[in-house]
């Protein structure tokens, strides 16, 4: 499974409509905020924040598209309901531009997929991100708002916002951080650029981004077998000058 399909599963998914209240007894004003937790057929985690590389997903897209759970507040309603979001770390430091980095919320393009469907309480929100040469030296970020507008208020406070890390260059992952022994570092083992490059390039797989567990044991093994093989055959072919990070870390895999 790639990351183009489980997109897909879950847009199908969560464009549904659904008749339940998301928040039980609330009778106040609809309002709108970003989810927190596990969701849809997959189980995967949805954060406060995304951290996404161009370079990671291969290929030569120069726009792509990332989705943030939302959620109303309020019974649902047998009308589109228009999403209002903004932008809101304009004035910091590598900070992601309009028209630049991303599509403007502002634009009839947008305007037109922020739209919660028909008598739905969640939604697959997209954004457009643009693939801008600027993101080949540094990571910049897009830190957006719920704001309130005709058809929804601002929903739970400190779910408000949300933030979107841009690059095009290789970095650890939403589940694979340096130090971490959780996340995909259940699959291959502790974190290192010189490792995750091996694993897009000569295993194929891009899908950091994922929680493991939305994968199978048997594809997770199966992928874990793959590195290993891959990784033996490289140190073979390369007459016993076994692939080692920038600090002279020996690259291994362990067995799962």
């Amino acid at each position: 499974m790639n990351r183009v399909v489980i997109y897909i599963t879950l847009c199908m998914s969560f464009l549904a409509a659904c008749s339940e209240n998301e928040v039980p007894g609330y009778t106040g004003d609809d309002a709108l905020y970003f989810y927190r937790g596990a969701y849809g057929n997959v189980n995967v985690y949805q954060r406060d924040s995304i951290f996404f590389s161009f370079l990671t997903q291969g290929g030569l897209k120069q726009r792509d598209t990332l989705y943030i759970d939302v959620r109303t507040m309020g019974m649902p309603q047998n009308r589109e309901r228009q999403i209002a979001i903004e932008q809101i770390n304009t004035d910091k430091e590598a900070t992601a531009q309009v028209g630049v980095h991303y599509v403007d919320f502002r634009d009839e393009e947008m305007r037109r997929l922020l739209i919660i469907p028909a008598n739905a309480v969640r939604y697959m929100m997209p954004v457009i991100v643009l693939r801008d040469a600027s993101l080949q030296r540094e990571m910049v970020s897009l830190q957006i708002k719920i704001i309130e507008n005709e058809d929804f208020r601002v929903g739970i406070d400190k779910q408000s916002t949300f933030i979107l890390k841009l690059s095009d260059q290789l970095l650890p992952s939403t589940h694979w951080q340096p130090g971490s022994s959780s996340g995909w570092a259940t699959v291959f083992g502790a974190y290192g650029q010189e490792k995750h490059r091996f694993l897009i390039n000569y295993v194929g797989f891009t899908d950091f981004d994922t929680e493991p567990s939305s994968y199978p044991l048997a594809v997770r093994r199966f992928l874990n077998e793959q590195a290993r093989k891959k990784l033996s055959e490289y140190n073979e072919a390369n007459s016993g000058n076994e692939l080692k990070e920038a600090n002279g870390d020996r690259v291994a895999f362990p067995v799962i």
